[in-house]
């Protein structure tokens, strides 16, 4: 495995830490390689109940590494063009994964959050971020277009008019103000950033995964589904959930005025 990306489970709770922090945490071929490992295996451990993103060194992840783009420009165009679309679709598979695994992911924000750092909190079913935190869609400083599932994360977490205004004009959002658009959750103290992700984490890990993982997959298909599709999936999913074993539990433990 790659130092490029730490991985650490712990009762239930997976951390994966993007770690190039002399590069703000920026994009390489082995980080997204090691993530995908990491979501393919994760998706059918049943002891791995949540997995929280992070960056190391005090920053998320800046995305793209830039400094590297510059060697592409000695490259002919279509060549240019080649490599690039490779790049992007080896992030795409994570993304991919990030949507489609069973467990909840959040997102634990320091430091800036740029690029594809934005697409990944964005694709994270909860974000939590320091006061510090700053977040940015930068490509359109470099003449690029967005990536990594910005163009259909944001906006679906910010409305249409935030995601064009953050994706045509590239200026730096805080916390704040992330929080008020419905990027994050929830903004904590710098300082109390790794404990009050810690202690998310714990309440999503000691959750009932099926039941969490039923919902995720409900929601994250509505957009595509009219009303009739969706109810006809949520009662599909309400009777296997009912026929569960943590269904049990849960109404026993409501009864007896106790948690499950």
């Amino acid at each position: 495995m790659s130092e490029d990306l730490l991985i650490d489970v712990a009762d239930g709770v997976a951390r994966l830490t993007f770690n190039r922090p002399a590069a703000r945490n920026a994009i390489s071929a082995a980080m997204m390689d090691g993530l995908a490992d990491f979501l393919l295996a994760a998706e059918t451990d049943a002891g791995i109940r949540c997995i929280v993103l992070a960056g190391a060194g005090g920053h998320f992840m800046a995305g793209g590494d830039v400094r590297n783009f510059a060697e592409a420009l000695e490259q002919a165009p279509l060549q240019r063009r080649a490599a690039f679309e490779t790049r992007v679709h080896r992030g795409n598979r994570v993304l991919s994964l990030l949507q489609r695994v069973p467990q909840p992911v959040v997102a634990s924000v320091a430091g800036f959050a740029a690029g594809a750092g934005l697409s990944f909190v964005a694709a994270a079913d909860l974000a939590i971020a320091a006061k510090g935190a700053r977040f940015v869609l930068a490509h359109v400083h470099i003449g690029a277009s967005p990536d990594a599932g910005a163009t259909y994360h944001l906006p679906r977490s910010i409305g249409m008019k935030r995601a064009k205004a953050m994706a045509l004009l590239g200026d730096v959002v805080d916390a704040h103000a992330a929080e008020a658009m419905g990027l994050v959750n929830r903004v904590v103290a710098d300082a109390d950033l790794a404990a009050e992700t810690a202690v998310l984490a714990r309440r999503l890990a000691d959750g009932p995964p099926q039941a969490m993982a039923r919902a995720k997959a409900l929601l994250e298909a509505s957009p595509g589904r009219d009303l009739a599709g969706q109810l006809a999936a949520e009662a599909e999913a309400l009777g296997s959930s009912a026929a569960s074993d943590e269904f049990v539990a849960g109404v026993q433990a409501f009864m007896q005025k106790r948690r499950a």
